[in-house]
């Protein structure tokens, strides 16, 4: 019998004893009436005629008091049961810790004492279930922490994502290199910081057959990175994730550019000086008659041509000891395999059907393949929308006049491109995550190339590529020494439970609330008027993903309000004008913030006042929450209805969370988050699962009406 109908039946059960009251009031008055005589009834009819107010008074009065005597005791049933059955769904669902209060009538009190025993028994039984899985589970753990542990002490950085780019796990050194922390966190898109193209490059060629990791390199920023990517496997060989190794090479390229300039530099000095050394050489040999006089200068014109190129040659081969060659972007790659990703890459753009021509004998070249890929896409591009060439061959050889480089060429009938046109191709930016220009890529590969027309009425583009000299194998994988740490880090940057989540819907509502990503944010402010001054002088973040608190990713600015801060708001938060003095304004933060809550929820308590203060700062900052908005304030009171208390220290007591920093807007977005996390699993014991319907339930409450903009109304 559910609650409902247990006060359907109170009620009916009231309007009944009311009734049988009346009717039985009504039968006694009959019975009397007819058991007088003629006489009796006369002289009762003459004492009552005169009462008959009184009379009718009385009765009512009399009814009324039943009425309230039995809806006083009918209704503290159904009322008191409704309270238990929600204490009970937060002692199974959220807090096991919580017991009923033993209040209310008799018999709901000896139940509540009983489900109060029933729920210690459980608590015993279950500790003593999570001891067992505890220990069964002691190597699992143990090996997961020891990753973490391993991870977190690379000084590389290293990233793990499901197949759909989803990050699973991140180390500190990612965490340093890629500044912009709004950019990197659980659960987030790796996309934000690595070209989708570049990744699905690498997953191409993997499951093509290539066993080695796929290292290229991407641009972010100002940062030119060097990316490596490994598959991760699942039991039946499967790829369901990769690696990503991350490594800053901005100071690297620097650094060979400065190795560059260096060459030059000894080039053209050599040159000078050999012409010098050549004149002064040829004029002695020409005039054999010359006086010793005239000979001894021109021999001083070698010596110190000589010692000066000398010097040169010193002083440049000490400037460049340890500076990079020019292939430590490149990795060795078979040939076979590098038509197999150009084949795929170049026929992928519409109007052109590419031959490729294999034959590669074996051959292995050095080679960044995600910007040869990107380079050939882009000159195959030009040849379709300015040579309206549809048919292409592709091959890669090797000839006596290339060296030890490869040739790699792409042939079609016609005519060549005309220099000026090619040449403004290789100058052309790369897409897909590649960096640089075709041009640039040829020069990071110590290669040449070129245009030209063939004898037989065709026409190519030839690229030299550096061959391979030794045919790499593959390295052992390293395995953690037995005695090796095994403790987690400090800082819990991993959840491998997100490979298990489904890739994410289009839709918003119809997106299940266990894998949705939350951002729980809270301000504190000047005041409560938004529309009459008041401002925001702090924000506070924190993510939820998979169900968990991230506190690591957190989000947490002071802010400068433009205005003087009220005494009586600096003594709720501690915030004073001197401690915002240099801080930066709203319409800096607010775009902050919204990049750290990007494709999430966001989530706050009494999350009304906190949109109203963004709302308004939304334009001025060029930035707009688009992002459905969710309450605990209303969770809560869609999921206890007959709790009269839902502030966020009541909630947080029924739940068995600490309150810590309240009135700070980091403290309060944590506490938020910790109360959300256990609301979740009470909504989804209720049979809301789905973002929409979270977001009806909030709508239905009561307490909805005071925000009726946020929720629709």
């Amino acid at each position: 019998m559910n609650l409902r109908v247990l006060r359907d039946r109170g009620g009916l059960l009231l309007v009944a004893t009311v009734a049988y009251v009346a009717l039985a009031w009504a039968t006694l008055a009959v019975l009397v009436w007819s058991g007088l005589g003629p006489v009796q009834r006369e002289a009762l009819g003459r004492a009552l005629s005169g009462q008959t107010a009184t009379l009718v008074a009385g009765g009512v009065m009399a009814l009324a008091g039943l009425v309230a005597l039995l809806a006083y005791a009918l209704g503290r049933y159904p009322a008191t049961a409704r309270r238990l059955a929600d204490d009970t769904r937060i002692m199974l669902g959220a807090n096991p810790g919580h017991r009923l209060d033993l209040s209310g009538p008799a018999e709901l009190q000896e139940l509540a004492a009983e489900v109060n025993d029933l729920a210690e028994r459980r608590r015993v039984a279950e500790d003593e279930v999570a001891r067992e899985v505890s220990a069964a589970r002691a190597d699992v753990e143990q090996e997961r922490n020891r990753l973490a542990a391993l991870m977190a002490d690379l000084d590389v950085a290293v990233l793990v994502c499901s197949l759909g780019g989803r990050v699973l796990l991140y180390n500190a050194a990612a965490r340093s290199l890629l500044a912009d922390d709004s950019a990197l966190g659980l659960g987030r898109s790796v996309f934000g910081i690595v070209d989708v193209g570049l990744v699905a490059h690498g997953l191409d060629r993997i499951r093509d057959g290539s066993t080695q990791a796929q290292v290229s390199t991407a641009l972010r920023g100002g940062q030119l990175l060097h990316v490596r990517l490994t598959p991760v496997r699942d039991l039946a060989g499967e790829v369901s994730g990769f690696v990503l190794v991350l490594e800053d090479l901005t100071s690297r390229q620097q650094t060979s550019s400065r190795r560059d300039a260096q060459l030059h530099e000894l080039i053209e000095t050599t040159r000078a000086s050999l012409g010098s050394i050549r004149a002064a050489v040829e004029t002695v040999l020409d005039y054999p008659d010359m006086e010793v006089r005239e000979r001894t200068k021109f021999a001083e014109i070698v010596r110190d041509e000589s010692q000066r190129l000398s010097r040169q040659v010193e002083e440049s081969v000490a400037a460049s000891a340890g500076l990079p060659g020019a292939d430590w972007l490149l990795t060795d790659m078979q040939g076979e395999d590098l038509l197999a990703v150009l084949g795929r890459e170049v026929g992928r753009e519409d109007g052109v059907t590419t031959t490729v021509r294999s034959g590669t004998d074996g051959l292995w070249v050095k080679v960044d393949s995600h910007a040869i890929a990107r380079a050939e896409v882009l000159l195959v591009a030009r040849l379709r929308d300015q040579c309206s060439v549809r048919e292409l061959t592709l091959s890669l050889t090797t000839t006596r006049q290339a060296g030890h480089h490869a040739g790699l060429e792409v042939r079609w009938m016609g005519r060549a491109p005309d220099a000026a046109a090619f040449n403004a191709w290789l100058e052309e930016p790369l897409t897909g995550g590649a960096a640089g220009t075709v041009h640039a890529v040829v020069e990071r590969h110590d290669g040449e190339i070129w245009s030209g027309d063939g004898p037989d009425g065709t026409a190519y583009i030839r690229l030299l590529l550096p061959v391979s000299e030794v045919r790499p194998q593959p390295e052992a994988p390293a395995v953690p020494e037995a005695g090796g740490r095994t403790e987690p880090p400090d800082v819990n940057l991993y959840d491998f439970d997100l490979f298990d989540l489904p890739e994410e819907s289009l839709a918003w509502q119809d997106r299940r609330l266990s894998d949705l990503a939350y951002t729980v944010f809270d301000t504190e402010t000047t005041g409560f008027d938004p529309a009459g001054g008041d401002e925001i002088v702090s924000v506070g973040a924190v993510r939820v993903v998979n169900g968990r608190l991230l506190r690591h990713e957190t989000f947490e600015r002071l802010v400068d309000p433009g205005r003087s801060v009220p005494a009586r708001s600096t003594a709720v938060h501690g915030i004073t004008a001197d401690m915002l003095h240099g801080q930066p304004t709203m319409d800096v933060v607010l775009p902050e913030l919204a990049r750290f809550a990007e494709d999430t929820v966001l989530v706050g308590h009494n999350v009304g006042f906190d949109m109203s203060f963004l709302r308004l700062k939304e334009t001025h900052a060029g930035v707009r929450l688009t992002a459905p908005v969710l309450d605990t304030l209303l969770l809560d009171a869609a999921l206890h209805p007959d709790h009269q208390r839902h502030s966020l220290e009541a909630i947080a007591d029924r739940l068995g969370v600490g309150v810590v920093g309240r009135h700070t807007a980091l403290g309060d977005a944590l506490v938020t988050g910790e109360v959300f996390v256990r609301l979740l699993t009470l909504l989804q014991q209720r049979g809301i699962q789905t973002l929409g319907e979270a977001l009806a339930a909030a709508r239905a409450t009561y307490q909805a009406r005071l925000d009726a903009r946020l929720y629709g109304g």
